[in-house]
């Protein structure tokens, strides 16, 4: 009967468990249909603009009237989410705001509710200057970047790019041709593939984020091998002076 060598079967063993390791990574990972991204470009999509939403919290500044404001920019604390500066709109989509109560907030603009705060205060203050901004408009970036994390935009949108120079960067095994993007239209979740490798594409590539969206960025397969190998260093210096040995007693 024919026998192996101790050295064959070591790199056979090896292989073989290294790229298993690959094909269960792969297998892992996402098999979701993806749509085109047409419509990331479409007016509608540039014109966006949020519309405040039940559990939404916000400021309500008015210029020289602090004990009408909640959480005022124009006081010399700013408005903040962490200090609690803020209204709730409670699930009817409501919001109470001094000297007018309960006031329906939910699907306006913060332009819209801005113009119509204008017109109710203006019964009680002289040409008022108000300012409303919703304080928990958050997206989330995950996956291969530096610092992933749930962001605050001050914007009803921001370039993606600024928001990954945000997350100081790509980390190195960023697949920075399979960004995925999900994006709720309709109450459903949608699936874009954006690639940030191409320059002659930058502003295809660089589309506008807004809030309630997901930016993931995979890592390359590289970095599954990579890891399994760095960890499994030790074990194949173990098996080759276990091959030396036999070798040597045979």
């Amino acid at each position: 009967m024919k026998s192996f060598s101790p050295f064959l079967i070591v790199f056979i063993f090896s292989f073989t468990f290294l790229f298993s390791s690959c094909k269960i990574q792969n297998l892992m990972q996402s098999s979701t249909i993806e749509t085109n991204n047409e419509d990331l470009f479409s007016a509608e999509s540039r014109n966006y603009e949020y519309t405040i939403q039940p559990e939404d919290k916000l400021a309500v500044s008015i210029w020289g009237h602090d004990d009408l404001s909640i959480g005022s920019v124009f006081g010399i604390y700013n408005s903040n989410e962490v200090y609690g500066k803020w209204v709730l709109v409670d699930k009817g989509g409501k919001a109470a705001l001094p000297q007018l109560g309960q006031v329906k907030v939910a699907n306006l603009t913060t332009r819209q509710l801005t113009d119509s705060l204008t017109m109710a205060y203006a019964k009680f203050i002289k040409k008022p200057i108000i300012v409303v901004k919703v304080l928990n408009k958050r997206v989330a970036l995950l996956g291969a970047v530096k610092q992933a994390s749930s962001m605050i935009l001050d914007e009803d949108q921001v370039p993606l790019l600024d928001l990954i120079a945000k997350a100081e960067g790509f980390d190195y095994y960023a697949d920075r041709s399979q960004v995925k993007l999900v994006r709720k239209k309709n109450g459903l979740p949608k699936e874009y593939i954006i690639d940030l490798t191409q320059m002659e594409t930058y502003q295809q590539s660089n589309i506008l984020i807004r809030p309630g969206d997901v930016i993931y960025v995979p890592n390359k397969n590289g970095k599954a091998f990579d890891k399994k190998s760095n960890r499994m260093l030790p074990f194949f210096g173990v098996l080759s002076s276990l091959a030396v040995f036999i070798s040597v007693v045979k």
